[in-house]
């Protein structure tokens, strides 16, 4: 029986794998961790993803970890807070990594009574081609406004090929006129849909735009049975609570 917490882990390492694939990137999956590696220098997407508490390769582990140190690309682990036991501790001290966040793992059970958008603020637009896709990007790096992160991201989605992506991937837009003002990504893999991306710019937060996409990418769940699953900031864990989202665990992220 999978755990609710495996439901999280499992989705995100779906969009480990499809957005290191869609630049090319390098991806390391063993029974007991993940590795995404895009080749560029961004913590954002260059992830280390333990799938168990128990250390099996710590040869491949640091073998990974040496590249991104080697090669001076940030990257990020994120790790149940489950997991996070002394093996686990004793690598992150020994690779100077700290603890920058926590966020829910969250879920709800099956999309069968979501309801239709409460309002109709938004024109929500499925991405399809580049200039849409420079459009979700605009949004997306609005949120990295003045880091060096941003220059990273930029190299990201230059390298970006949607072609790549699989029909499993659908990514959103939401304007208002001709200005695009939020984002949202809807990722299905075997077990469960994920979340991710729900991203307003940030002059245009407060006005409920982010709630009206989050509830759009509800209603695009084709599988009504399946779970959605997400994590979640202290921000936003309210917003899915109203939506019917249960917390099942927390994620832990070090840098």
């Amino acid at each position: 029986m999978i755990t609710n917490q495996q439901l999280v882990i499992n989705n995100f390492e779906e969009k480990l794998r499809v957005f290191t694939h869609a630049v090319s990137g390098k991806l390391t999956e063993e029974e007991d961790f993940v590795i995404a590696n895009t080749e560029i220098p961004t913590d954002t997407f260059n992830v280390l993803l333990p799938k168990s508490p128990n250390i099996k390769n710590t040869v491949k582990i640091r073998h990974g970890i040496d590249n991104f140190s080697f090669k001076e690309y940030p990257f990020s682990i994120w790790i149940d807070a489950q997991y996070l036991n002394d093996d686990w501790k004793k690598l992150m001290q020994e690779y100077d990594l700290k603890e920058v966040e926590r966020n829910a793992m969250m879920k709800l059970e099956n999309t069968l009574n979501v309801g239709q958008r409460n309002s109709h603020q938004l024109t929500i637009t499925h991405v399809k081609n580049n200039e849409e896709l420079m459009e979700y990007k605009e949004v997306f790096m609005s949120l990295f406004e003045g880091t060096p992160e941003k220059d990273a991201l930029e190299s990201y989605f230059n390298t970006f090929s949607q072609v790549k992506l699989g029909s499993e991937v659908q990514m959103f837009i939401g304007c208002i006129g001709e200005m695009t003002v939020t984002t949202g990504l809807l990722i299905e893999s075997k077990d469960s849909y994920g979340i991710y991306d729900v991203m307003t710019k940030e002059t245009f937060r407060g006005k409920g735009y982010g709630s009206e996409m989050f509830q759009f990418l509800l209603n695009q769940t084709k599988d009504k049975q399946k779970p959605v699953v997400l994590q979640a900031s202290d921000d936003g864990k309210n917003i899915y609570k109203r939506f019917g989202f249960i917390d099942v665990g927390e994620m832990v992220v070090f840098e």
